[in-house]
């Protein structure tokens, strides 16, 4: 190893250190944070059952798409994901943490229904209540109640191959190449629940989060590729807004849900310019119907425009697709309602 290689190898190596230090600090910060607010006077009962229904509106559900939707989505028999989500809160503590392990797979249209190497994430997330909201204008600007949460995150797709898939041409090994990354992210989550009158009711909620990869934390070929920062801002709707005076209307419309993302990627990514939206916008829209002969299931529709999510598959062209499917329904609306009156 030459004198140039080895300079640059020991200073990557004290940066990744330097990294990792300032991220054990922000951890431990949190963790101190979060036992100095476990020494707080209880909270009443209906403060800490309203902070859990806007703990239980951030967690990601499972799903089942069918087919591989409309796009340039490889022909797939379907996609799914299984997230599972296990809690650790104190009875009337405005704050909690959250485990949750996720396994995303995609099985090709092919002959004997090959399964696309699986994308595996693990988040732990501290959530807690952000106490000075409700005495500020944001209660006006935004919703009524918020809360913050942090979370250590895992995602890859439990392979050991190298990236490229021949040096020379640097085309990435889809089949089995090397995918792994952890990051942090941290968000605000505000929500609103109101009446309108005794069939119908309306929830609204916004939530703006920040995504941070360091790039001591890629595994091989991820560096000026993947991007290392990522803000999201995503609204979402339930129920009418207001009473229109026509029943089938309205009774569609409070069935209905409807979730608008949108997000923008900052860092190297290869070739892609720093305003390159084509590269670095990316677009999530659901839209859910909750029919009323199933508590805990409901159809939906999603558009999605960016960088694929499925693991390596991210070094692949933009995906788009208009995918259909089955989700799970992880909210009691009528009960929040009644919760936030």
């Amino acid at each position: 190893m030459n004198g140039s290689s080895t300079e640059h190898l020991n200073r990557f190596t004290v940066e990744s250190d330097i990294m990792r230090s300032r991220i054990l600090v922000l951890l431990f910060s949190i963790l101190i944070s979060s036992l100095l607010h476990a020494q707080d006077p209880a909270a009443d009962s209906l403060k800490f059952q309203k902070f859990l229904t806007m703990v239980n509106a951030n967690r990601e559900q499972s799903y089942v798409t069918v087919g591989s939707g409309i796009g340039n989505l490889e022909p797939l028999i379907l996609e799914a994901k299984l997230s599972p989500s296990y809690f650790f809160a104190r009875n009337k503590k405005l704050w909690a943490v959250m485990v949750n392990p996720q396994v995303q797979v995609r099985i090709l249209n092919e002959k004997s229904l090959p399964i696309r190497n699986p994308s595996y994430r693990v988040y732990g997330t501290f959530f807690h209540e952000l106490k000075f909201w409700q005495k500020t204008f944001l209660r006006k600007v935004f919703y009524d109640n918020a809360l913050w949460y942090g979370s250590y995150a895992h995602h890859s797709n439990g392979q050991d191959g190298p990236f490229f898939a021949s040096d020379s041409t640097q085309e990435v090994n889809f089949d089995d190449g090397n995918f792994s990354t952890d990051y942090l992210e941290f968000g605000i989550y505000t929500y609103r629940a109101t009446d309108l009158g005794r069939n119908y009711f309306s929830i609204r909620g916004f939530k703006a989060s920040l995504e941070y990869y360091p790039t001591a934390w890629y595994s091989e070929g991820l560096r000026d590729r993947y991007g290392s920062y990522r803000i999201f801002a995503s609204m979402g709707i339930v129920g009418p807004q207001r009473d229109l005076r026509r029943q089938g209307l309205m009774r569609w419309l409070q069935r209905s849900s409807l979730e608008l993302k949108a997000g923008w990627i900052f860092g190297s990514m290869e070739d892609a310019a720093p305003l390159e939206a084509s590269s670095r916008m990316i677009i999530d829209v659901y839209y859910k119907y909750y029919p009323s002969w199933f508590d805990e299931i409901a159809f939906f529709i999603r558009y999605y425009y960016g960088q694929d999510y499925y693991n390596i598959y991210f070094a692949k062209d933009e995906l788009t697709n208009l995918s259909f499917g089955i989700t799970s329904n992880i909210m009691n609306f009528r009960q929040a309602v009644k919760l936030f009156k």
